[in-house]
């Protein structure tokens, strides 16, 4: 089986002989990955969806690694029940969502050394959760995939020493050496797609998109400041 870029740069970061929790598995790629490259052993997939687990089951089965992953119909990590979990990893799915799995499984988590988080968009919220939750935020690395862009964080329990200014929380504070080229390269698509809507409210001279174009320059100005400072 062959795994994409994302699938291998996320299990890379999964803590060697830790007892996984996949949630939202989808169809079960990153436990096959996890078991057939020896960093795990055991692995739980959780998915919310039938379908995508059954799927998962069938990739499972056909890679023979059933003896290490079993599959949970679950909302979250609701269903986790009493079995011992070292690492969670959320990815595929919007900041907001991830916000919510770990806020409603937060006495779960007392027990969870590591979060691996891969948001697609809001990762500003997730920043500030897991520091609510307890977890310091020690990497965040961010890739190219099949031509979509990929944040990951990767949180470990224990107090964040340093304090995040908001700019921080918005835009990462500790972004892995080798992903900033490809960071930058998100950051400037960002601020070519924020030209864009100027022009386009420039046609129109409104209260509203004036204000509009003040948020935008506002927000134009702030992701300079990060590129200047990942430069």
């Amino acid at each position: 089986m062959e795994f994409t870029k994302r699938i291998e740069t996320i299990g890379s970061y999964v803590k060697r002989d830790s007892v996984v929790a996949d949630v939202g598995t989808d169809h079960g790629y990153l436990p096959i990955f996890l078991v057939i490259k020896g960093i795990s052993k055991k692995v739980y997939a959780m998915d919310l969806r039938k379908a995508p687990l059954m799927k998962a089951k069938e990739n499972i089965e056909k890679t023979k690694t059933e003896d290490s992953i079993e599959t949970i119909l679950s909302d979250g990590l609701l269903a986790i029940g009493n079995r011992r979990i070292d690492t969670v990893v959320i990815a595929g799915m919007g900041g907001m969502l991830i916000n919510k799995i770990l806020l409603e499984a937060e006495d779960i988590l007392k027990k969870v050394d590591s979060l691996v988080l891969s948001p697609h968009l809001d990762a500003e919220q997730v920043r500030k959760t897991v520091h609510k939750l307890g977890y310091n935020i020690v990497q965040e690395d961010f890739i190219k995939d099949e031509g979509k862009h990929y944040p990951i964080l990767i949180c470990n329990r224990g107090i964040e020493i340093s304090s995040y200014s908001e700019l921080e929380y918005k835009y990462g504070k500790i972004i892995k050496s080798e992903a900033k080229e490809v960071y930058c390269e998100f950051l400037g698509n960002k601020i070519n797609k924020i030209d864009i809507i100027i022009k386009n409210l420039c046609k129109s001279n409104t209260k509203t998109s004036v204000f509009r174009m003040q948020e935008l320059e506002k927000e134009k100005n702030e992701i300079k400041e990060v590129m200047k400072w990942l430069g």
